[in-house]
């Protein structure tokens, strides 16, 4: 009988404890943005390591996020290959060497 409680409280606790399956088979972080084609629903992005990938999306919605060449982005595919979220990073300011000086005249 104690076998018994104890098997199902352990079976229990195991149907519990299961963590949430993510959609995405693979995130790219901090990928850069290469093109966007709107007729053929693909996104073209370099990854952090180089790597150039030409994929489609799964949703047409996802081409509607404002990107230009060279935005970094984040990058989420499916286990067909196709781009299921994106995610603009946030842009940082720019370094002293990329400012554009003002002429100021006093």
């Amino acid at each position: 009988m104690i076998f018994r409680i104890l098997t199902g409280a352990f079976l229990w606790m195991l149907i519990v404890s299961v963590p949430s399956i993510s959609t995405a088979d693979t995130t790219f972080n901090a990928s850069t943005i290469v093109g966007v084609d709107q007729s053929e629903r693909t996104i073209t992005f370099k990854t952090r390591e180089g790597t150039t990938w030409t994929l489609p999306v799964s949703d047409p919605k996802i081409l509607q996020i404002q990107v230009a060449r060279g935005d970094q982005v984040s990058i989420e595919i499916d286990l067909s290959d196709r781009i299921i979220k994106m995610t603009k990073l946030s842009e940082s300011s720019p370094s002293a060497a990329d400012q554009i000086h003002d002429d100021v005249k006093p």
